[in-house]
């Protein structure tokens, strides 16, 4: 019997050199157009999706930095919106960050929740995240979890409790597949202690720190999910998205 393959299929991978980096690129297209090389803040808040477009460029007017990618709201700080979900997108997104000068992330996204008392707009702070998805594994050894800076997880968290905003912790679920998600993953993870699903965290507290920088994660809830289905509730959190920006802007300011 032919033994499975194994995940990545080149076992140790992530000890080796990359062949490619994302500063290789980057002095590829400074020879091709000319300009120099931009520098980014070294503090970025992430945010995912169409939804964020109109919104930041009515708060931030004339702050988007095309050389970039980011609205640059002060010389330390900026956020960048990764137009696509899902963990070898937003891994490009940071690494080509890192190397313009980005030291520290905060996610902003929306999360599914595994627990029916996590109302939908509340706020959940990740505490780990479980790697069910691929780009992580190619950046660190095999393990169940991936977590996010301690240190950038409490400033986060003291912002939270001095705005008196209430907020649940604990881990999430990191998946490529949201349309394979089943009710027998629900019920293990939520036996384990999970509160949420996503589809960004472990592959960004993972490559940030193959990197040699920091990253935390805040959620607003979403959605639900038990063994009854799914029960979208995306209409309810624009209110606490907004909310979770300034609060992660101001976790970097403090």
């Amino acid at each position: 019997m032919r033994s499975a393959v194994p995940y990545p299929a080149y076992p140790k991978k992530h000890i080796e050199k990359a062949i490619v980096s994302a500063s290789e690129f980057h002095r590829y297209e400074v020879e091709k157009t000319g300009s120099p090389l931009p520098k980014a803040p070294p503090r970025v808040v992430l945010v995912f999706g169409g939804r964020w477009r109109d919104y930041l460029n009515r708060k931030f007017r004339g702050r988007f930095d095309r050389t970039t990618g980011l609205f640059r709201l002060s010389d330390s700080t900026g956020i960048a919106r990764v137009s696509g979900p899902g963990a070898p997108f937003v891994a490009i997104v940071v690494e080509e960050l890192v190397a313009l000068g980005v030291q520290q992330f905060l996610i902003v996204g929306l999360a599914g929740s595994l627990r029916p008392d996590l109302e939908a707009g509340s706020m959940v702070l990740c505490g780990k995240a479980l790697r069910d998805e691929g780009t992580s594994h190619h950046y660190a050894k095999a393990a169940a979890f991936a977590h996010p800076s301690p240190r950038l997880a409490a400033k986060l968290r003291r912002t939270l409790r001095r705005n008196h905003v209430p907020f649940a912790e604990g881990p999430s679920w990191t998946t490529d597949a949201p349309y394979r998600e089943t009710a027998a993953e629900v019920r293990r993870y939520r036996r384990m202690g999970i509160l949420t699903v996503e589809m960004e965290a472990s592959a960004v507290f993972t490559v940030a720190r193959h990197l040699g920088v920091t990253a935390a994660a805040l959620f607003v809830i979403s959605d639900h999910l038990d063994e009854s289905g799914w029960k979208p509730r995306f209409r309810d959190t624009t209110p606490g998205l907004r909310q979770a920006l300034m609060l992660a802007l101001e976790t970097f300011a403090n």
